[in-house]
């Protein structure tokens, strides 16, 4: 007999994944994360793929979640100390600090974007991720997320976004846009693509990433 000695059976380390946070998460919040699971491997590498950020630029990821995402773009090779992940839920965002020590959270709404970024790394931003489900937000809020987004970037450059939505989760010409999917996979719950959109058409930065499987 171990006394004093404790062990981690399989539903206490099950309720300590990011899996089961995000489940709890969407229970608490199913408006504001619409997917009942985090994005599936496939789905973040197919986003990591489409990322180009200029020169040395920081790489902004907007709705991280458990940081499904933050993960695949490490896997691509950018640095932490660029990655900014910004996440509105407390226990996600703690959680990403946790997982990902070097990378700069942010526990906020991305709507305010333009007053959140540290003083570092304005004017620095090099490419703009979001996974938030705009498609559920008002106009209003839709028009303020994209104008936030565009200002972050250089002069024409594109940002990206992955939607669970048939179709695109913008309406693209009454924001103002030019969008393109670049990206479609079966293997997300439920099936999800990428998205490219630019204020001037130089979405086609990006090249296309293969057929979805």
């Amino acid at each position: 007999m171990n006394e004093g000695r404790v062990t981690v059976g399989p539903i206490a380390s099950r309720r300590g994944s990011p899996g089961w946070l995000h489940f709890r998460r969407f229970l608490a919040h199913p408006i504001r994360l619409a997917a009942v699971t985090s994005s599936s491997g496939r789905l973040s590498r197919l986003v990591a793929e489409q990322v180009r950020p200029v020169d040395d630029g920081v790489v902004l990821e907007l709705g991280a979640g458990t940081g499904a995402v933050t993960r695949a773009l490490l896997a691509a090779g950018v640095p932490a100390v660029k990655l900014i992940a910004v996440e509105i839920d407390q226990e996600m965002a703690q959680f990403l600090r946790a997982a990902y020590p070097d990378v700069a959270v942010i526990e906020d709404c991305a709507l305010k974007i333009g007053q959140l970024l540290p003083p570092t790394a304005m004017g620095r931003v090099g490419a703009v991720i979001c996974g938030i489900p705009v498609s559920l937000l008002p106009f209003e809020q839709q028009q303020g997320l994209v104008a936030g987004m565009l200002s972050m970037l250089p002069p024409g450059r594109p940002f990206l976004m992955y939607t669970h939505r048939l179709g695109s989760p913008l309406p693209a010409r009454k924001l103002g846009l030019v969008g393109k999917r670049l990206a479609f996979t079966l293997r997300n719950l439920p099936p999800a693509s990428v998205w490219v959109y630019s204020a001037d058409g130089n979405g086609q930065e990006f090249p296309a990433a293969g057929p979805g499987r």
